[in-house]
This record gives C-alpha cells, structure tokens and sequence, in this order.
C-alpha cells in the first residue's frame, strides 16, 4: 500500500513530464504566432495569447476556455454519468463505492462475466488508478488500493512525504468507482462549441516480440524509444502496473514470456499510455449519429472545450442501437494525441485558435 501512495519520479519519468510541458508550450506558441497573435510568458510553461478581443491561457492540457465550474463538475463521473443518463445518452452500468464499503462493488462484479473496470470517481485523468479486466474478488481486491491511492493524491495535494500522514486517514473514504466494462474501439472526439474538430480511433499500448527480449525488456526498450523521439512521442510511458500485469494475464502471459518473432503483444487495455502513431483519423468512421451523441454530452456538462471519449463495436451505429458508450467526458483534453502524424492530422491548437478568434472577433 506504501509504495502505491508514494510516487517515485524515475528519470524517465521526469523527462517525459518535461517533454510534455515542452510539447504544449511550443504547440500554442506556434499556433498562435502563425495566427498574428501575442504570446506572454506567464511562468512554469504556461502562457497567456492575445488576438483582438480574445485572451487564453494555456498550461499544458488545461486552457481557460472553460470556467472552474465546468471544469468541477466534469471532475464528478459519477455526477455526470446520472446527468448523461438523465438526457438519454448511455454510460456504462455503474456503481460508487469506497475501501470501507466494497459489497456495492463486489455485487456489480458478480453480476458482470464480461468484467468491470476500477477507476477513481473524482478529480483524476489520463488513466491514473484505472484497472480493467475486474472479474473476481480477488482482482477486485488487488486493483481498489492503486485506485484509491490515485485519488487520494488528488485530495492531497503537495510533496508525497508530507501529505502521507493525511492521505492515509483519507483512504478508505476516497470515493470510487466500478463500471462495466465494454467491448469496442475506443474514440476520442475533440469538440470546441459544439462543433467537431477532430475524432481519432486510440489503439492501447503494445509491443512486438523479436524472439529473444522478455517482455518487461521489451516494455523498457519501447520506453526507451519514446524518449528518443520527438517530444510529441514521450507525452507518458508505458508503466508496469496491476494494469499491465493483468492485462498480460488475460492473454496467459507475463513479464517473464519472451514472445516470437514477430508477435504483437498488447500491454493494457486501458489507451492513455499509447504512443501517437497508434492514434488514426477517425471522422469517416463514426456515422453522424455517433458524433451528435458525443457532442450533446459534451453540451449536458456545459463544456465548450471537450474530448469526449467513446467506445463502441459498431461506429456506423448511433449509440443506443449498439453496445456503445460515453465513457468520459474530459474538459482538460490532452490534444498531443491528435498529432499523430497519419495523413489527415489535425492541428488541434490552431484549430482551437482560428474557430475562438473567429467567435471573438
């Protein structure tokens, strides 16, 4: 439990995050000097773009389009899934529970074969203390910790050694929450006003056997690989959690199997460690419907920025005539995911840019 509540900044790690604060920085800069405006540093990456009537801030993934209001209340999943529900649009079946009171946990996990999915209810993004592949007991059990741990970071903000004391008696009240898990391609789709600007199709992590490195090389030599690339390519790291592992499980392997020649090897299920070449256009894909369903939940959270993430097995589909889902939606989307350089791409921050200078102006 110690372990899972201390993060340890590995060098790799730190890197990446320093990566990352780059990549959007320059992002922004780049996009707003091709469009005539002024940049001001306002510290620690963050920065302030100014164009007639039109004044932003960005700061990595977060950008002052929304106000905290919005931004609250999409950090509440539980809270939006019943305000989706309310208009009609389909979420997962769903329950909140906590360390103290897991029996409403266990019961959706014994009514669900197919498995669930353990993730913090509040406050947290980009796949920190998601566990899928929730079939039993016992997995349920091994993932409730990291999840728990996860959120209560966010309850307590600040240097991990010093926070310990009050994490700790938080723990067990740390809301979380127990979904079922669907089938299907995962989308993200990028919304500013209501309006689409991009959809991509996300592929989860994997990597592809040379018959002599075992995986937990293979994991590391992939990591490696991200950090010497481009920026846009060491976003994050594939991390070896209860995710991966169980993952790896499901297929009958671990870390210790040296897969083929050849062998593709999926690492999670869960995609927010994926590398951006593993992210594809995707607007052909989903039917109209598809995209009106993501755009009205985006609008039910009063979010004029947001990357609704979308799962389904049939995009040609609108989402109740299928198995389909909104699983999220993220007011502070990450936008270096839609740089992924297949043909197509779309250059999210100017494309953010042009359409509010344009509605300012």
């Amino acid at each position: 439990m110690l372990r899972q509540l201390i993060v340890e900044a590995a060098p790799g790690a730190r890197e990446a995050r320093r990566r990352h604060i780059r990549f959007y920085h320059d992002m922004w800069r780049s996009a707003a000097t091709d469009l005539g405006a002024t940049v001001t540093p306002m510290g620690d990456g963050a920065i302030e773009i100014a164009l007639g009537a039109l004044r932003l801030r960005v700061a990595g993934t977060h950008c002052s389009v929304d106000g905290p209001d919005v931004l609250g209340l999409a950090g509440d999943k539980p809270r939006v899934s019943r305000m989706l529900t309310g208009a009609g649009l389909p979420v997962p079946p769903h329950r909140v529970f906590s360390l103290d009171a897991l029996d409403t946990a266990l019961d959706l996990v014994a009514d669900t074969p197919g498995g669930c999915v353990v993730k913090p209810a509040q406050n947290t993004g980009g796949g920190r203390g998601v566990t899928t592949g929730i079939h039993d007991t016992d997995r349920l059990a091994r993932a409730v910790p990291g999840a728990a741990a996860a959120g209560v970071r966010v309850m307590k903000p600040g240097h991990p050694l010093r926070r310990l004391p009050g994490m700790l008696r938080n723990l067990e009240q740390v809301p979380l929450l127990v979904e079922r898990q669907i089938t299907g391609d995962n989308y993200r789709l990028l919304f500013l006003d209501g309006e689409l600007i991009d959809a991509i199709r996300r592929e989860p992590p994997s990597v592809i056997g040379d018959g002599h490195t075992d995986i937990a090389g293979l994991v590391s030599k992939h990591n490696d690989d991200r950090l010497r690339s481009p920026g846009h390519r060491a976003q994050s790291l594939v991390t070896i959690d209860l995710e991966l592992t169980s993952t790896l499980r499901e297929q009958g392997l671990s870390l210790s199997v040296v897969p083929a020649l050849g062998t593709k090897v999926r690492l999670k299920t869960a995609v927010n460690e994926t590398a951006p070449e593993c992210n594809h256009p995707a607007r052909d894909e989903l039917c109209d419907a598809v995209v009106e369903q993501a755009a009205r939940a985006a609008a039910v959270v009063g979010a004029r920025l947001a990357g609704v993430d979308v799962i389904t097995d049939d995009p040609r589909r609108a989402l109740s005539d299928s198995s389909g889902c909104i699983l999220e939606v993220n007011t502070t989307p990450g936008l270096a995911m839609h740089r992924h350089g297949h043909p197509g791409a779309v250059d999210p921050a100017a494309a953010i840019l042009h359409r509010l200078a344009a509605s300012t102006s």
